[in-house]
């Protein structure tokens, strides 16, 4: 009965089309055309290649790459003198000297390898020995257990399967590797993971929440200004032209676009003077536009900490305290959910117990009235009243009302703070969800689909702007060096320039050919 939709199900295909394939960019599953990029000169020399992540884009619209078309002017022949493809000379090959290890003893690991680099990673945050940590987790150090840490620790813990092995070990603990020691000194901790983590719920209500609002604006705040800030724009602009240029020629020297996890690796392309493509590129824009170079100023100031700064011994209020990228970078996404979760975890269990202290202290109300009932019942309205001296009024009961239901003081304290938490939870879950529509635009402009995390993306800009300071620090040390050596070379020149006029002048006076001289002598 239904009959298909349109262009489905018994239409014939076009004439012509049936069977035979379809031509290269035709057809139904074409991908749409992007415009070419300006086309680039051939560099004279042969260039080292960037090796980066090309990245295919359905439209350039509304995405860092829209403006980015035409190529940025830089002068050509400076770049390929810095980085030209050295040439290669043959020689003999060095033969490898084996080093002798029979006398070194050689570290046991209880881990697989995976879990002995996280482990690893995690206790080089700390930047302190096995035993002064251990010790610390002993004696609950709370200056060294931030929750932060105590999330990594508690993540690095020995499992069962862990556990056993380290158990099982009878070597000496000093050949163990430092992540295996770890695990090693952690067994020997009565209930270490129960311990760790009542320390990480030692926080108030009150901190958490400011801890989270902070961070999420933070992260909203810091995404913001990296999706309109124009002068990085115009360094990723700058960034895509010389890569297209020094990979000219091959398959990934024409792309529109390319990941920006390249710009961790500026600072590794170098040349063979030792020029980085970061130090070039920081050169090129002081003579262009000095001005941008003070761009990542702007994401040190991404506004003011609403956490209330500890007063110090003198009595002065430190000033407020700056929020960063850095900052914004080093806050972990999944610890703000996770503690939005815990947050709505314990405010239902809370509700749970309000519930029922209500119902208890109105069913005890409820039981009061019906003894109240039972001692005064309802006068009949049609028996006559007696006098208050009369034998009725001698035999009736006492018109005291029984014993008042007790208050529940706990009950009375936490409600009115249960509503105001309950209502900070679902302002805190509505900022959340704020930060993840703005991080998703955010992926969208940069086209990084494959970032998952707000703070992976944040960690790729937090090292690029750290080296990107770290250029014009350099170059400025350079510039401060030449104008010395000029000096110092000048206040030389001018040196020679004296030494030889004065013994020009010397000179003068003895030279016997002097008009006078003899005269004076006869």
């Amino acid at each position: 009965g239904i009959p298909p939709p349109p262009g489905m199900g018994g239409v014939p295909p076009p004439p012509g089309m049936g069977g035979i394939p379809f031509p290269p960019g035709m057809g139904y599953a074409a991908e749409p055309v992007l415009q070419p990029r300006e086309p680039l000169p051939k560099p004279e020399k042969p260039m080292k290649k960037l090796h980066w992540e090309v990245v295919k884009l359905p439209k350039l619209e509304d995405t860092l790459w829209a403006d980015t078309l035409a190529n940025v002017q830089f002068n050509r022949s400076e770049f390929e003198d810095l980085f030209q493809r050295p040439v290669r000379k043959k020689g003999k090959k060095k033969k490898k000297t084996e080093t002798s290890t029979s006398g070194a003893q050689k570290q046991v690991s209880l881990l697989d390898s995976k879990r002995e680099v996280n482990i690893s990673i995690a206790l080089n945050a700390f930047k302190m020995s096995v035993e002064r940590l251990c010790d610390s987790i002993t004696h609950i150090e709370t200056d060294v257990l931030t929750p932060e840490r105590l999330n990594s620790l508690i993540k690095i813990l020995p499992n069962e399967e862990e556990e056993k092995a380290v158990k099982a070990y009878r070597g000496d603990p000093k050949l163990l590797s430092t992540p295996s020691l770890f695990q090693y000194e952690m067994c020997k901790i009565n209930s270490v993971r129960k311990r760790l983590e009542q320390v990480l719920f030692m926080s108030t209500l009150d901190t958490r929440t400011q801890d989270m609002s902070k961070n999420i604006r933070l992260i909203r705040k810091a995404l913001s200004e990296l999706t309109k800030n124009a002068a990085l724009r115009k360094i990723m602009h700058l960034v895509l032209t010389v890569g297209n240029y020094m990979n000219f020629g091959t398959r990934k020297g024409t792309c529109h676009a390319f990941h920006i996890s390249l710009l961790r690796k500026l600072n590794v392309t170098k040349s063979g003077k030792g020029t980085s493509l970061i130090d070039w590129i920081v050169e090129h824009l002081a003579r262009d536009d000095a001005k941008i170079l003070k761009f990542t100023q702007k994401f040190r100031e991404l506004g003011q900490s609403n956490v209330k700064a500890n007063v110090d011994p003198s009595g002065a209020t430190p000033p407020p305290q700056m929020l960063t990228l850095d900052e914004a970078a080093k806050v972990e996404s999944e610890m703000i959910l996770q503690g939005l979760s815990n947050l709505r975890a314990k405010l239902k269990d809370l509700g749970k117990d309000l519930k029922r202290m209500a119902t208890e202290e109105q069913k005890a109300k409820n039981e009061n009235r019906k003894r109240s009932t039972t001692l005064h019942p309802v006068a009949n309205p049609n028996t006559t009243m007696s006098s208050p001296n009369s034998p009725m009024s001698a035999s009736r009961p006492s018109t005291r009302d029984p014993s008042p239901v007790p208050i529940n003081h706990f009950y009375k304290a936490m409600v009115t703070q249960f509503i105001g938490a309950a209502k900070k939870s679902k302002q805190l879950d509505k900022m959340y969800n704020d930060m993840i529509a703005k991080f998703n635009e955010a992926k969208a402009f940069f086209a990084v689909n494959d970032i998952d995390k707000p703070e992976d993306l944040l960690n790729i800009f937090s090292e690029f702007f750290a080296q990107f300071d770290q250029a014009v620090f350099d170059m400025k040390n350079r510039e401060r060096r030449r104008r010395r050596e000029k000096a110092k070379a000048d206040a030389a020149a001018q040196d020679r320039s004296k030494n030889k006029k004065s013994s020009s002048i010397e000179k003068s006076f003895s030279s016997p050919n002097v008009p006078g001289l003899k005269k004076n002598r006869k």
